[in-house]
């Protein structure tokens, strides 16, 4: 699975006039700014750069308050006949009567048709245009039903993240939410299905297609019968369905266990940043659980794991998505000792100046590497809506060091051996573990890093 490399995304009203993947991908970033907005947390766009550039529109007054049949007589008024009426289907799961359903369906039958796109293709750049409209009484509504028809736009992200936005309402689902995110599941893209299981586990958690993800899950770990290496990989949530780049053998780890070193001359003194990777077939792994308490447990079966292997110091520890958060809190919670710390995507959770002081003790150096406007950390701020548990947008500049790529949307792509290629991500990576060794020369504080 992968994701599409972008570099200039499409800003504003002209994602809806354009066609193409990039367009798919930037129409669902402009979702997602209105999905922060509806979720309260306008302050995440008023301090990121990247929602600058993508010209995302404030719409203040934005609620979730439409239902359905209003929804079908709005886009009535604006000329919009939908082939079926909405409310006689009862979906997977309804969380209704079903008595009120009119009809013995799931879903109506046409509902994916190339027609239905190309309606939705006509409809979204109008809709798009009224929320920009402020002096206008429907600037709001306008925006509450270009997010409920893009569950049926051609593109599967943008049907993905319009379901994800709807869905972190908590309010009735209605199976359109549904049916984007079961097929969110099959995606060939990392991005878009994470994305889907993410909510559906919080909307639907016994739903087929997340219980079939779920079927190809791994073992638990095992005590192995040798040593091996004192750095790790740990992965994200939901990274170990069909991933494998993270396992012994799989992708970035097997670039990681050659570079810097073998492809570079300049790097010949150089061990390559992964020749101590673990790689006994009881590496370890975690449950994946999106929860506070999921990713605190974790934390600790990561220091039972590294106890029963005799581990008492990780060299290294690359963690993507929410695995960077479980490395933090196995160091804040159990003393876990790291030199460095590489995090891929990692979502910011808050955290108190004590926590940090905790973490610092036993972690000499992170580094986190991002994306811009990634889709999948900026939809978990819309589940964080509580004050006292709000999640931020970057990780603290006096604690970590910072790095921004110029990729955009994915929460991927830095798990691509290719990308760490071209961009020569392996030989800073060791350079910032050389500056952990004794007898190093001390550094500044840490630093933010453009690509």
């Amino acid at each position: 699975m992968s994701d599409p490399v972008i570099i200039k995304p499409i800003p504003g009203a002209y994602a809806f006039e354009a066609a193409g993947e990039e367009a798919g991908w930037s129409q669902a970033a402009q979702l997602v700014g209105l999905g922060l907005q509806l979720n309260g947390r306008t302050d995440i766009l008023n301090m990121n750069d990247d929602a600058e550039t993508l010209d995302i529109p404030q719409v203040p007054r934005i609620t979730h308050r439409m239902p359905i049949y209003d929804l079908e007589s709005f886009l009535r008024s604006r000329k919009v006949q939908l082939p079926f009426q909405w409310n006689i289907f009862h979906g997977w799961s309804q969380p209704t009567n079903r008595r009120m359903f009119e009809s013995n369906q799931i879903v109506p039958p046409d509902f994916q048709t190339a027609e239905f796109a190309e309606l939705v293709d006509d409809v979204s750049p109008r809709l798009y245009e009224e929320t920009l409209n402020r002096h206008s009484d429907t600037d709001t509504r306008a925006a509450e039903a270009l997010l409920h028809l893009s569950q049926f736009s051609r593109y599967q992200v943008v049907r993905v993240v319009a379901a994800a936005i709807l869905a972190s309402q908590r309010l009735r689902l209605w199976w359109p939410t549904i049916e984007a995110l079961a097929d969110g599941c099959l995606s060939e893209s990392d991005t878009v299905q994470q994305i889907a299981a993410d909510t559906l586990s919080r909307i639907a958690p016994r739903h087929p297609a997340l219980l079939e993800l779920l079927s190809q899950l791994g073992q638990g770990n095992q005590p192995g019968a040798s040593s091996a290496g004192t750095s790790i990989i740990i992965p994200g949530t939901w990274a170990r369905f069909r991933s494998l780049w993270w396992q012994p053998g799989g992708s970035l780890f097997r670039y990681l266990q050659q570079e810097p070193g073998k492809f570079e001359q300049a790097d010949a003194t150089l061990l390559p940043v992964g020749h101590d990777l673990y790689e006994q077939a009881d590496f370890y792994r975690w449950t994946d659980g999106l929860s506070g308490t999921d990713q605190t447990a974790a934390a600790h079966d990561l220091a039972g794991w590294a106890g029963a292997r005799e581990v008492l110091d990780f060299k290294k520890v690359i963690a993507h998505s929410h695995g960077g958060n479980v490395a933090l809190n196995a160091a804040a919670l159990c003393g876990m000792r790291i030199d460095l710390l590489v995090m891929l995507h990692t979502p910011p959770h808050r955290r108190s100046n004590e926590t940090w002081d905790q973490i610092s003790e036993v972690v000499q150096r992170i580094i986190s590497m991002r994306t811009k406007f990634d889709l999948v950390v900026l939809l978990d701020l819309c589940w964080s809506t509580v004050k006292l548990t709000r999640t931020t947008w970057k990780f603290p500049k006096k604690r970590v060091h910072n790095w921004t790529f110029p990729f955009w949307f994915s929460h991927g792509t830095l798990t691509d051996p290719d990308v760490w290629m071209e961009r020569g991500i392996a030989k800073e990576v060791a350079a910032a573990y050389a500056l952990t060794r004794p007898n190093a020369k001390p550094t500044t504080s840490p630093t933010t890093l453009t690509w």
